[in-house]
């Protein structure tokens, strides 16, 4: 069987988003794992450098916005593999729509209008990454990349533009592009001081800290949570593999999870956790989902390598990890 990632073993890469959750996760797998040479792009608005202190010597950063064209796209003409992370989150989308356009949408458009008429010969993928959030409310699950999008916030609205704008400029102009449907994806290196900490980060930091986890409504919602390093790992594979090109792959694990079996997780691994239920907000507001990854399984050969019983072990162990380092500095 062909290892494809190889291919990107030392190889020119850009990513935008760069100092997010998942960006920052993945910078750091592509340094370490694979040499890359890479360039980091984010505007730090909700993310700090800091973040990869730990490789900053080994990354080129720029405090850029995706929508600063001039000086965005000299750095797109260099690379061999483009990640467009970049994004508005899903809380901060209905209360900023235009920006939420902007940057998830806008910005995906303009570099693929850039790649129409300066395509980079050295140029091997463009990966856009889109959210389950596109699915909307079904009760058709597991839900698959052929179901019908039913969007409900401004976030899934200009995710699924945005995704549906890579999908269109492969097609008809030939640029080598895919995309990947992130499903809650949680884990280390999500800083619970970032306000759109996912609630499985939130959970697990206000559980060590004897602070109460805030359950929204009846708890009995479910999602499918997928941990950090399998995102990383079909992203970075979806950027290599020859049947990825020009298609759209759900990422996560095919398993429903509500969040009342997390608080159960938690609990058994944090004695003391509290629990406050709150009334149901208006972001987001469905009650199941959960994305089959039988496409990227039997095209690609991925599959997610960590349950979510240990997933919460690795996340509890590295929020242990950060509150000691965070209070040595206070």
């Amino acid at each position: 069987m062909i290892n494809y990632l190889n291919d990107i073993k030392k190889k020119k890469v850009l990513v935008t988003g760069g100092l997010g959750f998942v960006g920052n996760n993945l910078v750091r797998t592509l340094v370490n794992e694979f040499e890359c040479e890479v360039v980091v792009v984010d505007n730090c608005l909700n993310s700090s450098p800091s973040v990869i202190k730990d490789i900053k010597n080994k990354v080129v950063f720029h405090e850029i916005s995706v929508l600063d064209t001039d000086r965005l796209f000299p750095l797109i003409d260099k690379a061999e593999y483009v990640f467009h992370l970049a994004c508005v989150q899903i809380a901060a989308s209905g209360t900023q729509p235009l920006l939420d356009l902007q940057v998830n949408a806008q910005s995906t458009l303009q570099i693929l209008e850039h790649l129409r008429y300066k395509l980079p010969p050295s140029l091997k993928r463009f990966v856009y990454t889109s959210s389950g959030s596109v699915y909307g409310s079904s009760t058709y699950l597991p839900l698959k990349e052929g179901s019908s999008t039913n969007v409900l916030s401004n976030y899934a609205a200009t995710k699924l533009l945005g995704e549906n704008y890579t999908m269109i400029y492969g097609r008809n102009y030939g640029i080598p592009v895919s995309a990947v449907r992130y499903s809650n994806v949680y884990g280390y290196g999500q800083s619970p001081k970032n306000p759109y900490c996912g609630v499985l980060g939130k959970f697990v930091h206000n559980a060590l800290i004897n602070e109460p986890l805030l359950v929204i409504g009846d708890g009995e919602q479910t999602r499918d949570y997928t941990f950090i390093t399998d995102a990383v790992s079909a992203t970075i594979l979806t950027a290599v593999h020859p049947q990825a090109l020009g298609d759209v792959f759900n990422v996560g694990t095919n398993t429903e999870t509500s969040v009342n079996h997390l608080v159960d997780h938690i609990s058994a691994a944090v004695s003391g956790v509290q629990v406050n239920n709150i009334p149901e907000r208006d972001i987001d507001n469905i009650r199941r989902r959960s994305l089959d990854i039988e496409k990227i399984h039997q095209r690609l050969g991925w599959a997610p390598k960590v349950n979510i019983k240990n997933g919460i072990r690795y996340t509890l162990d590295w929020y242990k990890k950060f509150l000691q380092e965070t209070a040595q500095y206070q």
